[in-house]
């Protein structure tokens, strides 16, 4: 799975989006949402299951640890191939309060309940 851009769609719909490549500052404020851009390529039978997108900073030298500020769920559909299929997820992640954040946040997704 790879993140290949992010944008920032504001709450006020008179303001177009903003978008950066993936790993670039965005700056956004409570109310707006920030729309993942993924790629992820799936070969083997049909599956259901979620990614899981999260915005938050990590810590720790030894022991890593990300935490999550924000985060969101979203549900995704792969059919079954027999050769690699690469898929375009888009993953909405509502930011809904940063009082007290003064630090810039990082970006992860994670592959969630993915059975046959």
């Amino acid at each position: 799975m790879n993140i290949t851009g992010i944008e920032v769609i504001k709450r006020n719909p008179s303001v177009a989006a903003m978008g950066v490549v993936a790993g670039e500052t965005l700056p956004v404020n409570v109310g707006d949402t920030v729309r993942v851009h993924l790629t992820v390529d799936h070969r083997g039978p049909e599956t259901d299951g979620a990614i899981w997108t999260a915005i938050g900073w990590q810590v720790g030298i030894l022991i890593k640890e990300f935490i999550e500020v924000f985060s969101k769920r979203t549900p995704v559909h792969f059919d079954a191939s027999e050769d690699f299929v690469t898929y375009q997820i888009d993953c909405d992640v509502p930011i809904t309060d940063i009082t007290g954040f003064s630090i810039e946040f990082g970006l992860y997704g994670n592959i969630l309940d993915m059975y046959a």
